[in-house]
């Protein structure tokens, strides 16, 4: 049965979002009423329409609380404020355990981890997913915000929801609107991107370790569900394993670590370093995960062996396929791999497809559609750049345009299959990493 988690219909334009979340959480919003645009909206707006019918959805999303079984936190039974040492290592581990020690994990991406995506990347293997990061601050203030960039289902689980935030008490508001519809609320330690710079969150954290510790310690102790963190390293290892132990103490139940710096953006430019990871691991008694240079099966497989993480995380590699760990892979990777390879009768306008009928199930605002749709098949666009023009030209998209579009390549000739190794389902059911059927 299909749910959706009842928030909202219409969410400032994406100018206006990125304001919002570099502003400073001292200020105070005057937020706008809910309304029903009758008209069209501003141009710059058309893409943060959701993908139907706004109060059709809305109806759809009231019935979630009545009847989802499932609506009571999954986790610890009673907020965790008197666990210490042993207890809270022993309940760490029992509440993954729980989960079944999902190994293959949907990384948190800004606008692309949404419901549709997820789903899609469960389908394909995927154990466990992230949300897209939340602004802890927009999440509490702005309904419309929270109706839009939140939603779940009740096959979404385990989810960890995502949220930045440098305000011990307004993150408390924001994760306990969530806690009964995920498995983790995670505190995200790692943007580092410019914006988190501006608000002060994510990665720029980093240099206010007492503001870091008081977040985590303030969730841990008042939270039904567990919390957990997403951190970069250090240039400086000891203090990357210092800093991963006072998140430990603090209350953090598990630890996803991506191995690159905060300077570090460029994915491509900088290998993650998994010695760091191994170290960190090493070094605490919670579960750890695993996050960079996850680009196929063979990835995750190396990255499990050499850091001893619990699970690993994907997420650049996922944007252009989503059936990564199903153990499909592209091209660019095939060449000069060990072992024989075969197309593994699926492509990129294969999965185009069937994200868009999950958007149908589960609507989310075109901006998100329309970068999938970019991300999946740039190499088609490349080999067809008109296709990708008139997409772009599109102010209004649609379900209709797009699947015409995908059916335009089909009929161009082009053929840019997804492989898979020979021996893959055999490796697969063997380590229990993934299922071979998809």
């Amino acid at each position: 049965m299909k749910f959706i988690i009842p928030f909202g219909s219409l969410v400032p334009s994406r100018n206006s979002l990125k304001s919002l979340m570099a502003s400073s959480v001292t200020q105070t919003l005057t937020l706008p009423q809910t309304q029903t645009f009758h008209s069209d909206p501003p141009q710059d707006d058309l893409d943060d329409l959701l993908c139907s019918d706004p109060q059709q959805e809305q109806q759809e999303r009231q019935q979630l609380l009545l009847s989802s079984p499932d609506t009571s936190p999954s986790c610890f039974g009673s907020p965790s404020r008197c666990l210490t040492g042993e207890s809270h290592f022993e309940r760490a581990w029992a509440h993954w355990a729980k989960l079944g020690r999902p190994k293959l994990i949907v990384a948190p991406m800004v606008d692309n981890s949404e419901l549709p995506f997820r789903m899609l990347c469960r389908k394909y293997g995927a154990e466990a997913a992230y949300t897209p990061m939340l602004h802890s601050r927009i999440f509490t203030e702005n309904e419309k915000y929270r109706n839009q960039e939140f939603t779940t289902c009740k096959e979404d689980r385990p989810l960890f929801v995502q949220f930045c935030a440098n305000d011990p008490d307004i993150l408390l508001e924001a994760a306990r609107k969530v806690e009964p519809f995920c498995d983790y609320v995670d505190i995200n330690l790692g943007c580092p991107q410019r914006i988190a710079r501006r608000g002060n969150y994510g990665a720029f954290l980093m240099d206010n370790l007492p503001l870091v510790k008081c977040l985590v310690q303030k969730l841990a102790h008042n939270l039904h569900v567990p919390v957990s963190c997403k951190i970069r390293v250090f240039p400086d290892l000891q203090v990357t394993i210092n800093y991963a132990r006072m998140l430990e103490d603090a209350g953090c139940s598990l630890l996803a670590v991506h191995g690159r710096t905060r300077d570090e953006k460029d994915g491509k430019k900088f290998r993650a370093d998994w010695k760091a990871i191994k170290a960190v691991k090493n070094a605490l008694r919670i579960p750890v995960l695993a996050n960079g240079n996850i680009r196929h099966m063979d990835d995750v497989q190396s990255c499990l062996e050499e850091t001893g993480a619990d699970g690993v995380l994907s997420a650049e590699t996922l944007l252009e396929n989503p059936a990564l760990f199903a153990g499909y892979q592209t091209a660019e990777w095939v060449v000069g791999s060990e072992g024989s390879n075969r197309e593994g009768q699926l492509d990129q306008t294969d999965l185009v497809v069937e994200y868009l009928k999950f958007c149908e199930s589960y609507p989310v605002p075109w901006r998100m559609i329309r970068s999938h749709v970019h991300k999946m098949l740039g190499d088609w666009f490349r080999m067809h750049p008109h296709v990708r023009e008139d997409l772009n030209s599109q102010s209004i998209l649609s379900f209709e345009f797009l699947y015409n579009m995908v059916e335009r390549l089909r009929e161009l000739g082009t053929k840019i299959p997804l492989y898979l190794k020979d021996t893959h389902e055999d490796r697969i059911a063997a380590d229990g990493l993934g299922s071979s059927s998809v």
